[in-house]
């Protein structure tokens, strides 16, 4: 290799100026922005708003498509500084109830005026229904075993088809939603190999059992027109919610957006649809509808009401259509999507009398917050280490700091762009997912030593520098292609315990190939050869 003449400004400048490496600190200052990390950051903010509880009556909500740093933050109740999750709920506990108070927000310096308005044995912070943690300092999701919470993982012991298998979650999602316990996710996974279906329950609640009471109880349903109870959830025969029962009935412009109305079918008893028509036949109609509106209660709470269509007071009716309208929301999809939400909702809430089938509990654990910080700050520490460690050895094989940098910084870049991505999509990393970014990680590195091996290796002299990453950048797609076709049907198979770690590594893996390789190849030919020698190359290649 030709003796390097230029000068240490003149590689730097060279090296700021390689495309590849240009657009590989673009996309880590997008991933830095996505992260939004902010370690000052204290406070308490609104992780979930139950339905008809009375901070939803008072107009809080909560969106589950917030990132974790844009949730509103409480400032104050009553004016008293709410500075952490116990420090909260000791405030509520402590008011009066059905007494009035405002909480202030960073969204609503007016505040909200809430009514508090317990019921039966319910507690302050129940019948308020609204669910905080702590400020997150980043927009990256943790699993509940770097966070703290409980995984309930739930079997079916009926066989379920899709749609009752869709009901069953939505139902179970609906019902922790009502009882409160927002922070709670209902998915599901399969078993590619048997096709069994299973229900993944994770709650920001270090109590398992608590969450599987709220699962597990049969909630009182009833439906009321005045004070006058219509039907319950013994009289709910069948929830249609099928394509052909239920679905989009329409959008229309509101304001500054669209609103979208959903509707679906229920079939009730015929005695059910004699106490509905007794009540209704002597209500006056007003504009199409009747002068009353019909309240879904569930266990003494009012979840939602609905208008009465004028039909209901010339007929018995047993298999009413019942109509939901999502929210004005910006964009027509925003306003399906709003909608579609409603609509699943009150299915639920209807189903909610009695699941599918029942649940027999196949694995359950937790782990408290103060363990799950402590294990997040040990495979941070972990990590690190590796990467030095790592970084440090490949450097000393080539006895050249500047390799040791090269290395180092294309990992920090990896990992946060792979970080990036988690926040963007809204991933959650849990202990699995750590594991499978190392191993990512890992194959970056297996990766810059062929590149560095074939820049530096005597017997490619011959070669251009271009030439030579040419080569290298051969074999890492090969190894890049095995690693997928092992890692995706890995991530297929529907075992939750190891898609975060085969998803990780299929992440790293690709950003490695497509951003940090590539731009670490630039480096490095810039870093082994000079100005001089990289004009010739290019002279020689338009020539030939």
């Amino acid at each position: 290799m030709d003796k390097d003449t230029d000068s240490f400004k003149e590689k730097l400048v060279d090296i700021f100026k390689q495309p590849r490496i240009l657009l590989l600190l673009l996309i880590v200052i997008l991933a830095i922005f996505a992260v939004n990390y902010a370690p000052t950051e204290t406070g308490v903010v609104i992780n979930g708003v139950a339905a008809g509880s009375d901070a939803e009556r008072a107009g809080m909500a909560f969106d589950t498509k917030h990132s974790l740093r844009s949730l509103e933050k409480i400032l104050s109740i009553n004016g008293e500084k709410v500075e952490t999750p116990a420090n909260f709920y000791t405030l509520v506990e402590q008011l009066a109830p059905n007494s009035s108070f405002k909480i202030i927000t960073d969204r609503k310096e007016d505040g909200y005026s809430i009514v508090l308005q317990p019921q039966g044995n319910d507690s302050n912070s129940q019948a308020l229904g609204i669910s905080v943690r702590d400020a997150a300092k980043s927009n990256i999701r943790l699993g509940i075993e770097l966070e703290g919470g409980s995984r309930l993982i739930l079997k079916p012991t009926a066989e379920l088809s899709k749609e009752e298998f869709d009901l069953l979650i939505n139902t179970l999602q609906s019902r922790l939603d009502v009882y409160g316990a927002s922070g709670t996710k209902v998915n599901s996974i399969s078993d590619a190999f048997s096709n069994e279906q299973f229900v993944v329950v994770e709650s920001i609640s270090s109590n398992k059992n608590d969450v599987y009471e709220l699962i597990s109880r049969q909630g009182e349903f009833e439906a009321k027109v005045g004070n006058q109870t219509v039907f319950t959830g013994n009289d709910v025969l069948r929830v249609l919610n099928d394509a052909r029962h239920s679905g989009l009935q329409g959008c229309s412009p509101s304001g500054d957006g669209q609103v979208c109305t959903y509707g679906f079918q229920i079939e009730i008893s015929s005695e059910a649809g004699d106490r509905f028509f007794n009540v209704t036949k002597n209500l006056d109609v007003q504009g199409g509808y009747l002068s009353e509106k019909i309240s879904f209660y569930l266990d003494g709470k009012e979840i939602t009401s609905l208008n009465i269509a004028s039909t209901f007071k010339y007929q018995k009716i047993t298999n009413p259509q019942l109509t939901v309208s999502g929210k004005t929301m910006p964009t027509l999809k925003q306003a399906q999507e709003d909608g579609q939400k409603e609509m699943k909702f009150l299915q639920a809430i209807l189903s909610t009398q009695k699941l599918p089938t029942e649940l027999e509990v196949v694995q359950s654990y937790s782990i408290s917050s103060s363990r799950g910080r402590a294990l997040l700050s040990n495979a941070m520490g972990v990590g690190l280490l590796a990467l030095l460690l790592v970084a440090a050895t490949v450097a000393l094989r080539y006895r050249k700091f500047t390799i040791f940098i090269g290395i180092f910084v294309a990992l920090i870049s990896e990992l946060i762009i792979v970080l990036g991505v988690a926040a963007f999509m809204k991933l959650s990393i849990d202990l699995a997912a750590i594991g499978g970014l190392i191993a990512a990680i890992g194959t970056g590195v297996d990766d810059q030593i062929i590149i560095t091996d074939e820049q530096f290796r005597k017997k490619n002299a011959a070669k251009t520098s271009k030439g030579r990453l040419k080569k290298a950048m051969v074999i890492v797609l090969l190894s890049y292609a095995t690693t997928m076709a092992a890692m995706v049907p890995l991530y297929f198979a529907g075992l939750k315990v190891i898609q975060g770690f085969a998803f990780m590594i299929v992440v790293g893996i690709t950003i490695g190939v497509l951003l940090t390789r590539p731009a670490f190849a630039a480096y490095i030919r810039v870093l082994t050869s000079s100005r001089a020698q990289r004009k010739e190359e290019q002279k020689f290649e338009e020539e030939n």
